[in-house]
């Protein structure tokens, strides 16, 4: 069985430790220790423990940050040695391939279930099972130059769904004097809606074309940055409508 070293002290370097866990799939890891930039002696400490770490590892996962993938392979070239992985969605870094892992990584940690459904996007001309042996997930290719724009739309989908619903809670409570619970079962809802049948779940004013009530939700917002977002999402839909004419002339 192929042996894994995970790179990091992070979510995602927690995340995957459960799921090897899950698999029975054995491996090491590795966290620099907090105090290593300041202690001459720590950093020789990490770079052993870093060895010992990776020395009987057939995959090195680096589950860093960003800046941080490129950075400790410089610093410790012995790690090319081994085939290195990162989960980046947005770098492509030569000598370190890349296996982005399309999901979102809480606190928490996940069932088995959560963790086998999700599909990783790897860079043209891998092989899933070159870079994750024993790994049972979907997977998909991309190339490297559509990677940034692929991130970009992931981070839109999931990061910016949660600013705004974050934002709209805030103002249920402090605004509406309305518990943010009540959203619940109506973004539970819409969520599977739209998992369900993506095509056909839009509701409410923009789908009904209704210019009025839009105009209404518009001016009610005025002094408020949830304003400028309503504007930008009327726009965005209306770039696929053509309509007769645009909101914004008219508010």
């Amino acid at each position: 069985m192929v042996n894994y070293a995970i790179v990091g002290g992070g979510r995602l370097a927690r995340h995957f430790s459960r799921y090897f866990q899950y698999l029975g799939i054995p491996h090491s890891r590795w966290t620099r220790d907090s105090r290593s930039r300041f202690n001459t002696s720590s950093l020789t400490d990490a770079e052993q423990r870093l060895r010992e770490t990776i020395a009987d590892a057939d995959r090195v996962m680096l589950l860093v940050s960003d800046a941080a993938i490129a950075a400790l392979p410089r610093q410790y070239p012995f790690l090319f040695d081994k085939q290195l992985v990162h989960c980046s969605g947005a770098l492509s870094i030569p000598g370190i391939a890349g296996a982005h892992p399309l999901m979102t990584f809480a606190e928490h940690l996940y069932p088995l279930e959560t963790y086998q459904s999700v599909p990783f996007l790897l860079e043209s001309g891998n092989a899933f099972s070159d870079l994750l042996p024993g790994l049972p997930n979907p997977h998909f290719e991309i190339s490297v130059e559509n990677k940034p724009r692929y991130h970009a739309m992931c981070v839109m989908a999931g990061n910016f769904t949660q600013l705004m619903w974050q934002g709209i809670y805030q103002r249920f409570e402090q605004q509406l004097g309305l518990p943010a619970t009540a959203l619940q079962p109506y973004l539970e809802q819409v969520t599977r809606n739209f998992i369900q049948a993506p095509e056909s779940a839009l509701t409410g004013p923009l789908s009904r074309d209704d210019r009025q009530t839009i105009e209404r939700n518009i001016h009610s917002l005025d002094g408020d940055a949830l304003r400028d977002l309503y504007l930008a999402f009327v726009n965005f839909y209306q770039q696929g409508e053509k309509p007769a004419q645009r909101l914004e002339q008219v508010i």
